[in-house]
């Protein structure tokens, strides 16, 4: 599960929670953030994809004043971005999950034993 594309989409999400702002623009500069994009797309998870992006993105927007100074952009649009990525993981995972469960059930024979019946008849 760790060098799963979602997995580490996660823990990005998780770094926004614990390290904050800052910490997730410094992973974006250092480039591991955006690295993550490539492995999600080519497993199919475009959307996962955009929002990490979006996440790196706000997290990274700075603006400045006349003066060159620093601003603060405020936190809603990385609260917004944050909270997306968030959602959508935790939908996809439970997707998968469900979709895991249903395919394993759904391809058995309906007469045959599940392991759980297998068991009781050993025991």
């Amino acid at each position: 599960m760790a060098g799963s594309p979602l997995w580490r989409a996660g823990r990005l999400v998780e770094l926004a929670v614990s390290g904050g702002r800052r910490a997730v623009a410094e992973s974006a500069r250092d480039g591991d953030s955006l690295a993550q994009l490539v492995p999600l797309r080519r497993a199919g998870f475009e959307t996962s994809a955009d929002l990490v992006a979006a996440l790196t993105e706000e997290a990274d927007r700075r603006t400045r004043d006349v003066f060159g100074r620093l601003v603060d952009s405020g936190g809603d649009g990385y609260a917004w971005a944050w909270l997306a990525a968030a959602v959508h993981l935790a939908a996809t995972e439970r997707a998968l999950v469900q979709a895991s469960w249903h395919d394993g059930h759904l391809h058995r024979d309906p007469g045959e034993p599940d392991d759980h019946d297998r068991r009781e008849t050993r025991g």
